[in-house]
């Protein structure tokens, strides 16, 4: 998972959204955006090895997303998000923040595991083009399910290969 981080060593920042500059997204500060992401996350406090990219509207980070439990071996990798805003939520952003695990790392399937109590993140999950894979009993401790969303490579083409080259 190093090639996002020895690209952008210093840092790299992409203004998004068909020459709108609101909003950008910054790679190559993973510890910094991890670090975001799991204060909001209430049941994160680690995400081990991991990548991270942040979406900023001005000089304020509004969303991030952290790339972790990459098995290569598989071509899976899990997804965490968080935001405080829903306006990171664009085409154009979700497109750019999908290259990284499709593009580049070459998986077939990215995934995320969110508490089933947690509506907005299913909403969001949705939005984004993922799907609902499993239901796991007590993933997020005694009575508290887990539901397993992902998205592969084929949906991933069909939604969002337009929005990348254009």
């Amino acid at each position: 998972m190093r090639r996002l981080a020895e690209k952008n060593q210093g840092g790299c920042s992409s203004p998004i959204g068909g020459g709108d500059p609101t909003l950008t997204l910054v790679a190559g500060h993973t510890a910094e955006i991890a670090a975001w992401v799991a204060d909001h996350i209430p049941h994160v406090t680690d995400f081990g090895p991991c990548e991270a990219i942040g979406i900023l509207t001005g000089n304020r980070l509004i969303a991030g997303v952290v790339y972790h439990d990459y098995q290569p071996m598989f071509g899976t990798i899990q997804l965490s998000m968080a935001a405080i805003s829903p306006m990171w939520a664009r085409q154009e952003t979700i497109a750019g923040l999908l290259q990284y695990p499709f593009l580049q790392l070459g998986v077939y399937k990215v995934f995320t595991a969110t508490p089933i109590d947690n509506i907005m993140a299913l909403r969001v999950n949705t939005h984004i083009g993922l799907k609902q894979e499993a239901v796991l009993n007590s993933m997020f401790g005694k009575g508290r399910h887990g539901v397993i969303m992902r998205m592969l490579e084929p949906d991933f083409n069909r939604l969002y290969a337009s929005k990348i080259n254009g």
